[in-house]
C-alpha cells in the first residue's frame, strides 16, 4: 500500500515518488526503465521479456490522475521488449480537469486501434518460424516424412500424369491403390506393433500376392471344384450362394493371401509369434486389395463409359474399393497370419491351427460377399474388424494358452 507521505511527495511532482507509485501499479513482469518529468510532461518507458500490454496506459494514467499532480499535464508512455532497442508502441494522454472524458476517449481509441497495433507487436519470425520449418533436423522425423508423403503424393501424381503422358487409367489406378494401401499399412503397423519388422519381407508379401498369388488364383478358378463353386455364387438359391462364396471365393482368396506368409516367412522359420504373422498377413492382404482394386476400377470405368452407372455410384464404388476394402482384406489375411504364428508356438497342432485360421477368414469373407449389398454385410465387416482387434488385445493370453497346450502334449 502506498504511504501518505509518498502520495504527498508525488503530488508535489517528486519524480522518485511518482516512479515508486508507477512500479506499484504495473505488473511484476513489467519493468519501469524510464520515468522523467519535463515541461509538465511525464515520459515513461516500460519493458519486459514479453511486450508490455498497451492498455497499461489507462491503468497508469488513471492512478496518476487520481493524485491530481498540478505540474503534470501530459503523460507519454512507451512499451518495448527487453532485448530490442526500438520502442514497439507509444501512447500519449493529456491530463486535464475533464479526466473522465479523457479516459473514455483513450479507451475508444484503444478499441479502434487495438487490432492493428496488436498485430504490429508480433515478430514475423516468431509467428512464421520459417527457419525451423526449413531446417534439416525437422526432416529426420519419420512422422514428418509420412505427412509429406501422404499429403503430397497425389499432387505429384497429377503433375506426372499431366506432363509426362501418364494418362492410362490402369497406371493411375495402380498408383492410387498403392497410395491408399500405404496409409493402411502405417495404421496397421502401429495397431499390431509386430516384434519383428523388415521392409524386405513387407514388400515381398505385398508383391508376391499382387503379382504371383492373384495369377495363380485366376488360374485355379477355371478348374474343379472351384469353377463349380464360383458358378454357384450366381445361383438364385441363397444356400448355394453361401456355399459358393465361402468354399469358392473365400477359401481360394484367403489361401492365396496366405501363400507368401507360408512360403516366405513360416517355412523359412522367420516367424516366431502371432503378431508378426498378423502384420505380414495384413500386408499380403493389402497387396491383394491393390490388384483387385485396379481390376475393378477398370470394370467400373467401362460401365461408366457405357452409361450403365451414374457418376456418383462410380465414385462411391471406387472409394470403397480403394479405401475401405483394402483394410478388410488386410484384416482377414491378418487373422490367417496370426494363426500361422500360433502354429509356430503349438507345433503339435500346427495343421489344425492353420486350418482354423483360414476357415475363420474364409467364412467371414464368403458371408460378406453373399450379403454385401445389405446391412448384414456391414455387420459382418464390423465383426471382422472387432475380431481382428480382439486377437491383438488377447494375444498374450492366447499365446500362453498355446504354450501350455504344447507343454501338455510333450508330457
Amino acid at each position: 500500500m502506498t504511504s501518505p507521505d509518498l502520495i504527498e511527495l508525488a503530488k508535489q511532482g517528486n519524480i522518485q515518488a511518482i516512479a515508486i507509485i508507477i512500479r506499484d501499479t504495473i505488473p511484476e513482469n513489467v519493468k519501469l526503465v524510464k520515468c522523467e518529468l519535463e515541461d509538465n510532461c511525464l515520459q515513461i518507458i516500460l519493458e519486459g521479456k514479453k511486450l508490455p500490454n498497451q492498455k497499461l496506459t489507462i491503468l497508469i494514467s488513471d492512478r496518476l490522475s487520481n493524485l491530481e499532480i498540478n505540474c503534470l499535464k501530459k503523460i507519454v508512455i512507451h512499451g518495448k521488449i527487453s532485448k530490442k532497442k526500438s520502442l514497439q508502441w507509444n501512447e500519449e494522454l493529456e491530463l486535464n480537469q475533464d479526466r473522465d472524458a479523457g479516459q473514455k476517449k483513450l479507451k475508444r481509441e484503444f478499441k479502434k486501434n487495438d487490432f492493428v497495433k496488436n498485430l504490429k507487436t508480433f515478430d514475423f519470425d516468431s509467428v512464421v518460424p520459417y527457419k525451423e520449418a526449413l531446417s534439416r533436423s525437422l526432416y529426420k522425423s519419420n512422422f514428418v516424412k509420412l505427412l509429406l508423403f501422404f499429403g503430397l503424393f497425389p499432387w505429384i501424381v497429377t503433375f506426372i500424369a499431366g506432363y509426362s503422358g501418364f494418362q492410362e487409367l490402369k497406371q493411375i489406378a495402380w498408383v492410387l491403390g498403392i497410395y491408399y494401401a500405404s496409409i493402411w499399412g502405417v495404421v496397421l503397423f502401429h495397431l499390431i506393433k509386430p516384434p519383428i519388422f523388415s521392409w524386405q519381407e513387407t514388400i515381398k508379401s505385398v508383391v508376391f500376392t499382387a503379382f504371383i498369388g492373384i495369377p495363380l488364383l485366376l488360374m485355379a478358378q477355371k478348374y474343379p471344384p472351384f469353377n463349380v463353386l464360383y458358378n454357384a455364387t450366381e445361383s438364385r438359391d441363397l444356400f448355394l450362394r453361401i456355399v459358393g462364396f465361402i468354399f469358392g471365393v473365400g477359401l481360394l482368396e484367403e489361401t492365396c493371401k496366405s501363400l507368401p506368409i507360408y512360403l516366405l516367412i513360416l517355412r523359412t522359420k522367420k516367424l516366431k509369434e502371432p503378431l508378426t504373422g498378423a502384420f505380414y498377413g495384413a500386408m499380403s492382404g493389402l497387396g491383394f486389395a491393390i490388384a483387385e482394386g485396379v481390376n475393378y476400377s477398370l470394370q467400373y470405368a467401362v460401365i461408366l463409359e457405357k452409361g450403365d452407372v451414374a457418376v456418383s455410384n462410380y465414385v462411391l464404388f471406387s472409394t470403397v474399393r480403394f479405401i475401405s476394402l483394402p483394410l478388410i482384406h488386410a484384416m482377414w489375411a491378418g487373422i490367417v497370419g496370426y494363426f500361422f504364428g500360433l502354429a509356430v508356438i503349438n507345433p503339435s497342432r500346427k495343421n489344425e491351427i492353420i486350418f482354423i485360421g483360414i476357415a475363420i477368414s474364409a467364412v467371414l469373407h464368403g458371408l460378406y460377399d453373399t450379403f454385401s449389398n445389405s446391412l448384414a454385410g456391414l455387420a459382418i465387416l464390423t465383426f471382422s474388424i472387432l475380431l481382428f482387434v480382439t486377437y491383438l488385445r488377447l494375444s498374450k493370453d492366447i499365446v500362453e494358452e498355446m504354450k501350455q497346450a504344447e507343454n501338455t502334449h510333450k508330457k
